[in-house]
């Protein structure tokens, strides 16, 4: 009874992201939850989510849920949304930002495709704008650098914290300068941004629910 309850809460909590698509991917299926130790990456990783690996951390399951909802939401491969997920929990770890944040600024800025280019020139998944930031691109290997996602994230994020110390931490000030329109009083980007922000933060939480909801029943089977 209380695992059912647990689900319906869980269901209830989104609008935007099916139940039956977390279950499909596999999150129903996790036996225990543990302890969260530090967040470690292998760049050369092939971003294989085991069931071990999701034991053990609970960020691991986040990126998994975040991987699975972005490939189907934006059409694409698996490897390039594990990639990018697990690029926006780096360097959003290191930098003291949501790596949900990071993923929106991505999906509103480019839609996830990692060679686009805006009218102004601004390049790659985080759409940095090199002559705005002509020291940090070159620092990074210049502009064909850009449109690599790994290298992209870590300067856009970079970025995106220094525009955060600034702003003191105001989020939507912040996000205003990332998109050039902090003097425009009707801006809609920082809203843009806060709802997809929302999605994916719904997700990692919807995977958290199903995982305990999962270890109550085992619990309670044993």
């Amino acid at each position: 009874m209380r695992t059912q309850i647990l689900l319906k809460r869980a269901y209830h909590d989104t609008v935007t992201i099916p139940l039956l698509f977390l279950i499909g991917a596999g999150l129903t299926h996790q036996p225990s939850r543990a302890a969260v130790p530090s967040m470690k990456f292998d760049p050369s990783d092939s971003h294989e989510f085991q069931q071990e690996a999701a034991n053990t951390d609970p960020n691991i399951l986040k990126i998994k849920a975040l991987s699975g909802y972005i490939k189907e939401r934006f059409k694409i491969s698996e490897n390039k949304a594990a990639t990018i997920v697990s690029e926006a929990f780096r360097h959003g770890l290191q930098q003291g930002l949501q790596p949900e944040l990071i993923l929106a600024v991505i999906a509103v800025e480019s839609r996830f495709k990692e060679k686009a280019i805006s009218p102004a020139g601004a390049r790659g998944l985080m759409q940095v704008l090199a002559r705005a930031h002509p020291k940090k691109v070159q620092n990074l290997g210049g502009l064909p650098a850009l449109y690599d996602p790994r290298k992209n994230i870590k300067l856009g994020t970079h970025i995106l914290a220094q525009y955060k110390d600034v702003s003191n931490g105001n989020i939507r000030r912040t996000l205003l300068r990332y998109n050039g329109s902090l003097g425009k009083s009707k801006s809609r980007y920082p809203d843009k941004v806060m709802r997809v922000y929302k999605q994916m933060k719904t997700t990692a939480r919807l995977s958290e629910q199903l995982q305990l909801a999962q270890a109550n029943r085992t619990t309670l089977q044993q």
